[in-house]
């Protein structure tokens, strides 16, 4: 029924904004783009009545970070990882309450991160198939008011990346290291030589062998294989399928650390140096995401998402919930990850708990992975639910050495799923 009365509606009041907007430059600094204007917006409100329900407000040390999506009554919360990474976390319901929130586990690879805040009668999200509204329809971003934060159409439908066309992985000081010389002259991730005393060599890994996947993930040429083994940190183990001699077999390696003659050089200090003029170009005044790019699955739209707008529910006209908004890309680009990928990482994410011992989330976070290989979840999220493992385990282990130790154990909040104490 919206679809039929709103359709015409967005016409009429497409070849109107404009009209306004030229009356209006004439005392500020530009026209308005008609998809911003206030008029537009509250076309899109029936829209997004239900999915606000579940959209709450997310603050950093009391400023606006990101929006976030209620996942449960008791207060877990989806929102954009790299938005929350210090500070004291808020969540502001639209009725006007506020709850503190931890940190209980983020994907670095999707940038989403999971709070736990002290609310209680929340309204949980329901999801839809991104398929429900396919290229060229219409889209509203939900935000924590009545009105939608921006609306648009949707530009591509959900596609998963392969890694060779996704945003490079730096390698940091933190980065895995198989230490292996691959063969150029070869098409697929074919090994040249093994370094002496390397995480290959003492995997049994030799000359000619033929690296096929890591963890699960395909591994179709070297580039492949050097973004997936970025994608590790020194001391993750990991599976390693190969072919020798025309046969397949499987290898387990601990990664060792990227020799410091292999990083890359120190970028200059911000606001130093000529910077990147595709980036300055894609800009354009316009304020884009920190994160917002190497995302495995996203689907992108024209809508005009603020980054502390990233983080809540998006809609097709219906009210179907498609995903989450997860970054301003560019001037009239933004990005989010599709429902059906949300919901298979959601349990993965979910299984760690705030009141957890370090054990019980070893447990949590094993039982999630296998529950992930069995539903064979896209190999993205088998991959998260090791690493989120590895990182129990590794956090477990610190507190078995460290048992007297007042302070908290060293973690990043996009590695693994111990809950971070904010505020303190």
């Amino acid at each position: 029924m919206f679809k039929r009365y709103v359709l015409p509606a967005l016409v009429v009041v497409a070849l109107a904004v404009p009209a306004h907007a030229q009356r209006s430059a004439r005392k500020d600094s530009g026209p308005v783009p008609t998809k911003n204007s206030a008029t537009f917006l509250a076309l899109f409100k029936p829209t997004v009545e239900t999915a606000a329900r579940s959209t709450v407000r997310i603050q950093v040390d009391g400023k606006d970070a990101a929006l976030g999506t209620v996942l449960s009554e008791d207060g877990y919360v989806l929102t954009k990882a790299s938005q929350v990474k210090t500070g004291k976390v808020t969540v502001k319901t639209r009725d006007g309450r506020d709850f503190d929130a931890q940190v209980t586990a983020a994907s670095d690879l999707y940038d989403l991160a999971v709070l736990k805040s002290e609310g209680t009668g929340l309204v949980p999200i329901a999801w839809s198939p991104s398929s429900a509204a396919p290229v060229g329809n219409w889209i509203a971003a939900a935000g924590a008011g009545d009105t939608p934060v921006a609306v648009g159409v949707v530009s591509v439908a959900a596609r998963t990346v392969p890694p060779a066309y996704r945003a490079p992985r730096v390698p940091t000081e933190k980065s895995g290291f198989l230490g292996v010389v691959l063969d150029t002259q070869a098409s697929e991730a074919r090994i040249d030589r093994v370094n002496p005393e390397s995480a290959a060599e003492k995997a049994g890994i030799k000359a000619k062998d033929v690296i096929v996947s890591i963890d699960g993930q395909e591994v179709i040429d070297q580039e492949s294989l050097i973004y997936t083994l970025l994608g590790y940190q020194a001391g993750d183990k990991v599976k390693i399928v190969l072919e020798r001699d025309g046969k397949r077999m499987e290898l387990a390696a601990t990664l060792g650390k990227r020799p410091a003659d292999l990083l890359p050089p120190k970028e200059a200090p911000k606001g130093k140096g000529k910077g990147n003029r595709g980036d300055f170009q894609n800009r354009m005044g316009s304020e884009l995401s920190e994160r917002r790019s190497g995302f495995p699955t996203f689907l992108q739209t024209d809508a005009v998402i603020l980054p502390t707008d990233c983080g809540g529910p998006l809609v097709d006209l219906d009210g179907h919930v498609l995903g989450i908004t997860i970054a301003r890309a560019g001037r009239t680009e933004s990005h989010a990850i599709p429902s059906e990928t949300v919901e298979a990482l959601l349990p993965v994410l979910l299984a760690a708990k705030p009141d957890a011992t370090p054990a019980q989330r070893v447990d949590a976070a094993r039982a999630a992975l296998e529950k992930a290989e069995a539903a064979k979840a896209p190999t993205d999220v088998v991959s998260e639910a090791k690493r989120i493992l590895q990182a129990a385990v590794a956090e477990e282990k610190w507190w078995k050495e460290h048992p007297a130790e007042p302070g908290p154990a060293p973690r990043e909040v996009d590695r693994g799923p111990a809950p971070r104490t904010v505020g303190k």
